[in-house]
């Protein structure tokens, strides 16, 4: 539906956006190499995109987390800016104490990064910036986002603090922008059913959710994961807790596939995989895994047990992910008892403008086997449709 301009634009200018009766829309970024062709900032004909734009869309941001959820009462780290949902899309930034880590997903970024530091600098005094661009996001954008990551290296590590958590960050290696905020509510609520408990984490990463439950009185704790770099962070990490978990580089399918030949089992599980659905194609696959997955995952939780299933596939949508969790209960022959369906932290908020924008699914179960009780019908018939006879079940 876009009619391009006569003379290309670079990827990523800033433009003014309008019908083709003339009639103003918005102003945004423009990127004709981009699936998405226009991303909208402002629809607001009186708001320019200068510098000044930028500064109140990050106090904005700044406000809602700290005047109105007061998360740096609990940490001082949090999703600073979450994309369309703070009206800035194509742009995620997240604060790790005083290290602010921006993440662009929109060419347009790339060439007002000086506007967007000087503002956080502004906002948050002695703050230190990172820039950690996509590969992938570079070669849809169809820009070169290496030389403003290199005008912004920030530092390797940080150390954050989140409830009785202290994690040390690596942002040089770590996976998105180095950390998942977004699980800092579901660590909290999972740690407080762990007392005395044994808890399995699979695809620990780091090891938030293991080491949580040990500071919560765990009895032991065992952390699974392929990436060798995140597992020497995860044991550095345990230390920096004083807590003591086992880490183990192995595949987790194969894992729960052994523990449940040799009959162990654990009383708590989480199972939180990497996103596994980036676009439709790769729908049906995602399915599949998060369903063997679960299926595994459910066969080695002891009854009563509890299990925290997590989906951070958006294009999954949470009935979806339901959906699949009841299949695989009946495969492994359990029933699962969903007491609580949660999502991202508050600092991620969504907007009825982009729905998309609620990705995170975390569902938080108990695991009971399942047993088939014989019905036993008494009267003159045995068919469903009994007269005037009474049932006993």
């Amino acid at each position: 539906m876009i009619r391009h301009p006569q003379k290309r634009l670079k990827p990523g200018m800033l433009v003014e956006v309008v019908s083709k009766e003339g009639v103003f829309i918005g102003r945004g970024i423009y990127n004709y190499k981009s699936n998405i062709g226009i991303r909208l900032l402002t629809e607001d004909a009186s708001e320019p995109l200068n510098k000044e734009f930028f500064l109140r869309k990050l106090q904005q941001a700044k406000t809602l987390r700290e005047e109105v959820l007061g998360i740096q009462k609990i940490s001082n780290s949090y999703r600073l800016i979450h994309g369309e949902s703070d009206g800035l899309s194509g742009l995620i930034i997240d604060k790790f104490a005083d290290v602010f880590v921006i993440e662009p997903y929109s060419a347009g970024y790339v060439g007002i990064t000086e506007w967007i530091v000087s503002s956080l600098q502004s906002l948050y005094p002695g703050a230190r910036v990172a820039v950690r661009p996509d590969e992938r996001t570079a070669a849809k954008e169809g820009i070169d986002f290496l030389p403003v990551a290199k005008d912004y290296p920030g530092p390797d590590s940080v150390e954050i603090k989140e409830n009785l958590l202290q994690m040390r960050v690596n942002l040089e290696t770590g996976h998105k922008t180095g950390f998942f905020l977004d699980q800092r509510e579901n660590r909290l609520t999972l740690s407080q059913y762990c007392s005395g408990k044994e808890v399995l984490d699979c695809f620990c990463y780091t090891g938030g959710f293991a080491i949580s439950a040990m500071l919560m009185g765990a009895k032991s704790a065992t952390g699974i994961d392929l990436d060798e770099k995140a597992l020497e962070m995860a044991l550095e990490n345990a230390r920096l807790n004083t807590v003591k978990v086992t880490f183990q580089h192995v595949n987790v399918f194969d894992y729960l596939r052994t523990m449940h030949a040799k009959g162990e089992q654990t009383d708590v599980l989480i199972l939180d995989p990497a996103k596994l659905a980036g676009h439709k194609d790769e729908m049906k696959r995602a399915h599949r895994t998060y369903g063997d997955i679960n299926r595994l995952g459910m066969q080695v939780i002891r009854p009563g047990g509890i299990l925290l299933t997590c989906s951070c596939s958006g294009l999954v949508s949470e009935k979806d992910f339901l959906s699949i969790l009841t299949r695989s209960a009946a495969e492994a022959g359990v029933v699962l008892q969903i007491f609580k369906v949660a999502g991202a932290s508050s600092d991620h908020p969504f907007s009825t403008i982009f729905p998309e924008g609620r990705y995170l699914k975390a569902v938080f179960a108990r695991v009971f086997p399942y047993i088939k009780k014989g019905i036993e019908f008494h009267g003159e018939t045995k068919h469903a449709s009994v007269r005037q006879n009474t049932i006993h079940a």
